[in-house]
């Protein structure tokens, strides 16, 4: 019964992360077409690239802004009271977002499809949670396995998402037409995660106490990362990596829209290109790479692969090359988030599984926070999604070399 209960757990947990990104990644490409394509009503036709791109770099913000005071609480939270009550009120947030959503593009708001943003964000932070019960029902042998597993079926959703999305935002259903259809379908996937939640999650941690959620638990936690000798150095590896690679796929759309004059749903083709070779690479490859190496070795290797794929396409970038540029950097890319979900779990106890991964969740947060801000540089050219992606993952893979060249000395 115990080993039924921890599979059933597992297996549930992997369902609602490829819905949950499945969610994501329907709305994924409409934004970036909302608000750069010329026939959008959400902005006048007058109005500057570099405004357009401040923006998009906002509404994008907003999510992980809001992810940034959630995960940490609801990690915490996690540990003491359980996993399975903030799952089903995280989802229930997203469900809600999605909803708020649909009136914004209705009413052609930012300011409600900025409101969205942030309870789906709310919603994100249970990311901490699951990623905190796939270590409960891990063993050490096999945590990279189970790590790899939710990032392939989160890569799948990823790529089913952006493609259905795409195709969703040229439909008519009644009176939910073009860019409202999608934000539909992710609400109702929303609930559908909430029935899985409350019928196949098993709880996976035994509830100890009731501690107060404080909101300035993202901020405290952010200090607390700095503050960790073992930790602190691959935090701030990992920071830029996440700052480079959000900036590369929240404003690469733009390029290809200016140069290429792409619409949502050819964006939508390249995301789920994209994702499909990145779920299929963490299910393939990681088990077999990190059994015979050292996860921080992979980790700095695979951060100097990630740059080197980015500066490629500011030498050759027809369009065509995308089809084969996007698998190599989703590839390389898709050993990163399992391999230091891997090495982070490892460092700590069974006790505090939940508020180390809301750290981890922190710093990435605050990295995809401050990312989009930057969206103002697309004034000054569409290649800064390349240009700045390749620089500071290349500087993610110098700090990373250097906490391991403290640690050994």
């Amino acid at each position: 019964m115990k080993i039924f209960k921890k599979y059933a757990s597992l297996s549930s947990i992997l369902l609602m992360f490829f819905i949950d990104y499945v969610g994501i990644g329907i709305v994924y490409p409409i934004f970036s077409s909302m608000i750069f394509n010329a026939n959008s009503t959400i902005l006048s036709p007058e109005t500057s690239q570099a405004t357009r791109g401040l923006i998009l770099g906002i509404i994008i913000a907003l999510m992980p802004a809001a992810k940034f005071f959630s995960g940490p609480i609801l990690g915490s939270l996690s540990d003491r009271i359980g996993r399975k009550r903030l799952i089903l009120t995280s989802i229930s947030f997203g469900a809600l977002g999605y909803i708020i959503a649909l009136a914004g593009v209705w009413s052609a708001s930012l300011s409600l499809l900025a409101l969205s943003r942030i309870m789906v964000g709310i919603a994100a932070g249970n990311e901490a949670v699951g990623s905190a019960a796939i270590a409960d029902v891990s063993t050490p042998e096999n945590k990279a396995k189970h790590f790899g597993l939710t990032y392939m079926v989160a890569g799948f959703g990823f790529a089913f998402g952006p493609f259905l999305g795409g195709k969703l935002s040229t439909m008519n259903f009644g009176i939910f037409t073009g860019y409202a259809v999608p934000f539909l379908f992710a609400a109702l996937l929303s609930l559908i995660n909430i029935l899985l939640a409350i019928f196949l999650f098993k709880e996976t941690r035994k509830i100890t106490q009731i501690s107060q959620a404080k909101i300035s638990f993202g901020i405290a936690h952010l200090g607390k990362a700095w503050r960790m000798a073992e930790f602190y150095l691959l935090f701030l590896s990992i920071f830029f990596y996440f700052f480079g690679w959000s900036f590369y796929w929240e404003f690469i759309q733009v390029n290809w829209i200016k140069c290429y004059k792409l619409d949502a749903s050819m964006i939508g083709n390249f995301y789920s290109w994209g994702a499909l070779f990145y779920a299929i690479s963490a299910g393939l490859l990681v088990q077999p790479i990190v059994s015979r190496f050292k996860p921080e070795r992979t980790l700095l290797y695979a951060l100097i692969a990630c740059a080197s794929s980015l500066a490629i396409p500011l030498l050759f970038a027809p369009v065509w090359a995308y089809w084969i540029y996007i698998p190599i950097q989703q590839s390389f890319g898709s050993l990163i988030f399992p391999v230091t979900g891997t090495i982070i779990s490892n460092k700590c106890s069974g006790d505090t599984q939940g508020e180390i991964m809301g750290i981890f969740n922190s710093v990435q947060s605050l990295a995809l926070i401050l990312s989009p801000c930057a969206g103002v540089l697309l004034g000054l050219s569409i290649k800064m999604p390349l240009i700045v992606g390749a620089v500071t993952l290349l500087l993610a893979a110098l700090i990373l070399n250097r906490s391991q060249h403290v640690k050994s000395d």
